[in-house]
């Protein structure tokens, strides 16, 4: 859709359409250049300078290679943060995209190099309107979204402190909606994350005398089938509870019983209290699993991220907004929290916030692959709509915070 459909001021429509070519260009650019957790290190680099070139106040190192830039406008108001999460992932791509990564095992396989690019283009909209607008505006472009966990380390490095942040919003590009759309949620948006590793330690031998050995795979075998009787059986039907076994190694011969296997895997729920049941759960799964078939288990479980809370009254705020901008035939009320996990969840402990959803399905040009797949890809022209519909979001909320 042009963004002349939109209802978006003519200023800000102007600036995007100026800097549309140089948003695609930074997005190709991250696309080719993926790295990984937080060792983004060339794409901090690019960041930094942008922002420095746009005459932002800039702060970089946080959470490694994390780089934050304050834009001050011209009229007092709130501070809003705007969370871009700048990681790609290990997984080969195959989209044969002209310019597809140039590194082998690594890809921006969830969208991120068009967070960036939209961070930086909103970056290049407001540093040439800020005198019109109220308060301040703090962009942070984080590493290790996907892993380690870098919303946290920035945040107890001080990222929503000097200014300190009154609203924090986020976004990802989502293949689960329609091209064109925005999808919103009031309450709980995605799960929490808490990731395991299990290590079932027995006696090997020989595959023709298991009598000798005490079989780890078996014991492996029962533990993986009991573990589903958790949400199966210790949780109301209507509660959110997902555990999923996605690693199981042991063994290298086809006629030898290993001595050990190892699991991981992750439990997904939208409570901590279902997430501490089912923490003890697999504990207590193991205790019996060790009687049972004479090994030893032991467990490491991580805790990588809380629910993602959007603030109802942002929510309101927001979905009031996007009324106005792009009509409610555009707008996707989200009626169920996703099981997917992104630490973006972190900040909304500290401050308000809200999540985003840009929808990216579109059959006609081919971009219906799901994230986290070798051939997720997106339409380019969701990088400028989007730029220029959360440019009027931003400056409207800034406006309107004493209203």
């Amino acid at each position: 859709m042009d963004l002349e459909n939109y209802h978006i001021e003519e200023n800000i429509v102007r600036i995007v359409h100026l800097k549309s070519d140089k948003i695609i260009r930074f997005r190709r650019k991250f696309h080719m250049m993926p790295e990984l957790e937080l060792h983004c290190y060339e794409t901090s680099k690019i960041i930094k300078e942008e922002l420095l070139k746009c005459g932002l106040e800039v702060k970089s190192g946080l959470a490694n290679t994390g780089v934050v830039g304050i834009l001050k406008g011209g009229k007092s108001g709130p501070v809003i943060a705007l969370r871009f999460d700048i990681d790609a992932l290990p997984i080969t791509e195959n989209t044969g995209l002209p310019f597809e990564s140039k590194i082998e095992g690594k890809m921006h396989a969830c969208g991120h190099d068009g967070h960036t690019a939209i961070g930086l283009g909103l970056v290049n909209v407001f540093a040439e309107m800020k005198d019109s607008i109220c308060g301040a505006i703090k962009f942070i472009f984080q590493p290790g979204e996907e892993e380690p966990g870098g919303a946290k380390i920035m945040i107890k490095e001080g990222v929503l402190k000097r200014p300190r942040v009154d609203a924090i919003l986020g976004f990802h590009i989502f293949p689960g909606i329609e091209f064109g759309k925005v999808g919103l949620r009031y309450g709980i948006m995605t799960a929490g994350d808490d990731d395991f590793t299990i290590t079932i330690k027995g006696t090997g031998g020989h595959g023709g005398h298991p009598d000798k050995t005490k079989d780890p795979i078996v014991a492996a075998a029962y533990f993986i089938t009991a573990v589903q009787t958790i949400s199966s059986r210790n949780v109301e039907p209507t509660e959110p509870l997902v555990i999923s076994i996605c690693e199981v190694n042991g063994g290298k011969g086809y006629n030898v019983i290993p001595d050990s296997v190892t699991l991981r895997g992750t439990i997904r729920t939208t409570s901590g209290k279902t997430a501490i049941m089912a923490k003890k759960r697999i504990k207590d799964i193991l205790k019996g699993i060790k009687y049972s078939f004479g090994v030893e288990c032991t467990v490491n479980i991580i805790h990588e991220a809380n629910p993602l809370k959007c603030d109802k009254g942002l929510s309101a705020f927001f979905h009031g907004q996007l009324k106005k901008i792009i009509g409610d035939d555009n707008i996707t009320l989200i009626d169920a929290p996703s099981m997917g996990a992104d630490d973006f969840a972190d900040y909304t402990y500290s401050v308000p916030g809200i999540y985003l959803r840009l929808g990216s399905y579109n059959e006609k040009s081919g971009n219906i692959h799901m994230l986290h797949t070798s051939k997720f890809d997106f339409d380019e022209e969701l990088l400028i709509n989007n730029t220029a519909i959360l440019a009027q979001l931003i400056k409207n909320y800034l406006s309107s915070y004493y209203l």
